[in-house]
């Protein structure tokens, strides 16, 4: 029944649906303790995977269903980027909800959602992330959030990344991060539960550690770390984030 009703959200045809059931579930959660930035929502919680009552600090926004990674991303392109004011051309890779319903109705942006399939009303672009099907030097910002660690050939992807942005243009990258030893990853691991075991869940096929920006850089890329503590204790317990998720800005040089 649970993975039944997922395939239904995941149909493009039934988006009708689904923004009714966020809109439901958002008035089940109205208050005053935490704002969600990607929506502007006032909340008493967060939800888990499968929440309907219970709330928790840091899930997803009952809302807009923002996880902590896009509300920390929002938090970050509003502060040290032009994405929401300048008259740009985005990519999205694998698009989330809360953040490319914004993007793809805002008239600044010539949006571009990419995937595997069609899988939900805003990807327009159907391809791989190790084959972008965009021309060369054709946008000016990539968002890339929690994708490369289920990419095989992530160097692939990061080059093609790199390929598609206009000299000067950048991408926003984020994964999930081991601070204390290098990536780990083994090819030959394809049993599900031991790639949770190993990598964090069973559809990753690597944890990535410290020594992810040259790999960012190796393909071309000047990367600064913005680490997660660079938010404020305050913010972070306002907006629901984690403390683990760091975003790295890679500019592709002028």
């Amino acid at each position: 029944m649970k993975q039944k009703l997922i395939e239904l959200f995941r149909n493009p045809k039934y988006a009708g649906i689904k923004r009714f059931s966020f809109w439901l579930r958002g008035l089940l959660f109205r208050g005053t303790r935490y704002t969600c930035p990607c929506c502007n929502s006032r909340l008493r919680g967060f939800v888990g995977r499968s929440g309907l009552f219970k709330s928790n600090n840091d899930g997803y926004c009952p809302r807009c269903n923002a996880k902590a990674r896009h509300r920390r991303i929002w938090l970050y392109i509003q502060e040290h980027t032009n994405l929401l004011t300048d008259p740009l051309s985005l990519l999205e890779v694998a698009p989330w909800w809360s953040l490319a319903r914004r993007f793809s109705t805002m008239s600044s942006l010539r949006y571009a959602g990419l995937d595997l399939e069609a899988n939900n009303p805003f990807v327009n672009v159907v391809g791989d992330v190790t084959t972008i099907p965009l021309q060369t030097d054709s946008c000016d910002a990539a968002l890339c959030i929690h994708v490369l660690e289920h990419v095989p050939d992530d160097a692939r992807a990061m080059q093609e990344l790199y390929r598609v942005l206009k000299p000067g243009g950048y991408a926003l990258v984020s994964v999930p991060l081991l601070l204390n030893e290098t990536t780990r990853e083994d090819p030959s691991v394809t049993d599900p539960q031991e790639r949770k075991r190993l990598f964090g869940e069973v559809g990753h096929v690597r944890y990535y550690g410290t020594d992810f920006i040259e790999r960012l850089k190796s393909v071309g890329f000047n990367v600064t770390m913005n680490p997660a503590d660079t938010v404020s204790t305050d913010a972070r317990l306002k907006f629901g984030l984690r403390n683990d998720e760091n975003i790295f800005h890679c500019l592709k040089p002028a």
